[in-house]
């Protein structure tokens, strides 16, 4: 039987000697992410950010979305009403009964909430303690379904895995996958990612997305 482990191991010697490696350079055109809400009122430098990485296509809810054409969905300015709803499953607006199409389809979705509601969630703003408990325990239904949470600066520009030096980190390995509290695992084109790092990521129902300047390189989006 063939040992994971010893071979994860090897994978992380070998790779000291690969550190220096230059891939081979890659031309893939950026995918397309569907944008639930007004995009003018987003910071043009924000905005500017997003476009450099996705095909941003502005959601028309008078029209059926193309699900199975688009890599991700977002839905900027998420309000507590689609936050509750998309965890308890209530599909009552064409903004929720997207969300719940989303989750049931296994299709990639960012919320993106209102900065007041963002704060709360982060523990940054102070709130009823009873509310507040209830709020998380939303969010962690919502963690569960897959549904990513995060703030549009920091899904416009997202970070490679690092290990807090100025270099992106290099090697993704199983460990790295169980620690990451988030649902997408971001790494450059330049990192490798071993063989149980992937399954890891299968068995948790995480992504792991590899980026480059122009866009999102390779996707291992593993169903639970």
């Amino acid at each position: 039987m063939i040992d994971r482990h010893l071979i994860e191991q090897i994978v992380e010697e070998v790779v000291k000697n690969l550190l220096g490696a230059k891939p081979a350079p890659n031309s893939k055109d950026k995918h397309n992410i569907l944008a639930v809400g007004d995009l003018d009122r987003v910071d043009p430098v924000i905005l500017k950010a997003l476009e450099e990485n996705w095909n941003v296509l502005p959601y028309d809810f008078s029209e059926e979305a193309q699900l199975h054409t688009v890599m991700k969905v977002i839905f900027l300015d998420a309000s507590q009403d689609l936050f509750v709803k998309g965890a308890l499953g209530i599909c009552d607006t064409p903004e929720s009964e997207l969300l719940s199409a989303c989750i049931i389809d296994y299709v990639p979705v960012t919320l993106i909430p209102k900065t007041n509601l963002y704060k709360i969630l982060n523990g940054e703003k102070e709130t009823n303690g009873e509310y507040f408990s209830s709020l998380m325990e939303y969010k962690e239904k919502l963690l569960k379904f897959g549904v990513e949470i995060n703030s549009l600066e920091d899904f416009a520009a997202p970070k490679p895995i690092n290990t807090g030096q100025p270099d992106a980190k290099k090697l993704i390995t199983q460990r790295d996958i169980q620690e990451c509290k988030m649902n997408e695992i971001f790494a450059d084109k330049q990192t490798i990612i071993t063989p149980l790092a992937r399954d890891t990521a299968r068995e948790l129902g995480k992504s792991i997305i590899v980026m480059d300047t122009k866009g999102a390189e390779n996707t291992w989006k593993w169903e639970r």
